[in-house]
């Protein structure tokens, strides 16, 4: 499973809880390190409530279990724990907590942070025998971000052995070769189906979620982003605040260091700032600016060329930053 680090905001209340206990399986399943978060305007209880929560992880079986409060508002506070500790995945409540439930904390989550963030809304199935989700639907468009938002979805699949649906809601034909080839790619051996829609997308997977009985709804977070996310709306953002399924809303631009393997670049963020990262075969990170130096636009992975490409002009560089194709004429910097 690529999450190497999992953080779980609590606020002490039973819906908080709940969501620690898929925290918990999910950090046992994929041997992750959990870290307890606990943001407070004021510090009542804090020290409890963040011991509680370890117990209750380390008596489900979490090897590898620390815990952290920070003063500050809660959403931000726990942006900056997800930064400190560079982790892959926030899990917070998606249901009526205290102050972690479905609102403002989760609404500012789905919407801000750069690590991706699962709402836990209880439709998992911790505690009972068989997997944590009986089903994955992992919603599908073909485009790149969807691409990675569907690599997750499978690798969670995987760990938990959950069988997956895809969604693709649109023309039938279209949805035929995109759900194809993304099964081709990332499926594995992952038992799949797929469910090609038409109609309004939000409401095709939410009423999808509902008809398959799946636990587990994988979107990417394209749209959610800056001021188009708060005016303007998206599918991802409709389905987290209507979903009764837990939602992982899986970031599809900037990744985690940690969950770059040998070999591997990515593009991530550090104090708002985009950065192209490679890890060398021998794990020395190479890390540098994400603008293109020719006009500034922000360059991407491309993970079949090795390569960090430009989507505005075709500049292309090497994964450490030497200029492979113009009309770019200097590499990348070091930052």
């Amino acid at each position: 499973m690529a999450y190497k680090r999992i953080l779980f905001g609590t606020d002490g209340s039973p819906s908080a809880q709940a969501a620690g206990a898929v925290a918990s399986a999910l950090a046992r399943a994929g041997g992750a390190q959990l870290i307890v978060g606990f943001a407070f305007e004021r510090p009542t209880d804090a020290e409890q409530i963040v011991a509680t929560a370890i117990e209750q992880a380390e008596a489900a079986g979490v090897r590898r279990v620390s815990g952290e409060a920070r003063a500050g508002v809660p959403a931000d506070a726990l942006i900056a724990l997800a930064d400190k500790h560079d982790v892959g995945l926030v899990v917070v409540s998606g249901g009526r907590g205290k102050k972690y439930g479905q609102g403002q904390v989760a609404h500012r989550l789905a919407i801000r942070s750069p690590r991706d963030v699962l709402l836990v809304s209880g439709s998992s199935s911790v505690g009972s025998e068989g997997p944590l989700y009986r089903r994955v639907l992992i919603a599908t468009d073909g485009s790149s971000t969807a691409d990675r938002a569907a690599r997750k979805g499978f690798e969670l699949a995987e760990a938990l052995d959950a069988p997956v649906t895809i969604v693709f809601v649109g023309h039938p034909k279209t949805g035929e070769l995109i759900t194809q080839d993304t099964i081709a790619t990332y499926a594995g051996e992952v038992k799949t189906d797929v469910l090609l829609l038409e109609g309004d997308p939000a409401a095709q997977i939410l009423a999808a979620a509902e008809d398959i009985d799946a636990g587990l709804v994988v979107v990417g977070n394209k749209g959610m982003v800056g001021a188009k996310g708060f005016l303007l709306g998206s599918v991802p953002q409709e389905v987290s605040e209507r979903a009764t399924r837990d939602v992982l809303i899986a970031r599809t631009v900037t990744q985690v260091v940690s969950e770059l393997a040998p070999g591997e670049g990515g593009i991530v963020e550090r104090a708002g700032e985009k950065l192209a990262v490679f890890i060398g075969e021998g794990g020395e990170p190479h890390v540098m600016s994400a603008r293109c130096t020719h006009m500034g636009c922000t360059v991407a992975w491309n993970p079949g060329e090795r390569t960090f490409d430009c989507p505005c002009h075709g500049s292309r560089f090497s994964p450490t930053g030497e200029v492979v194709n113009g009309p770019a004429a200097r590499p990348l910097p070091p930052a």
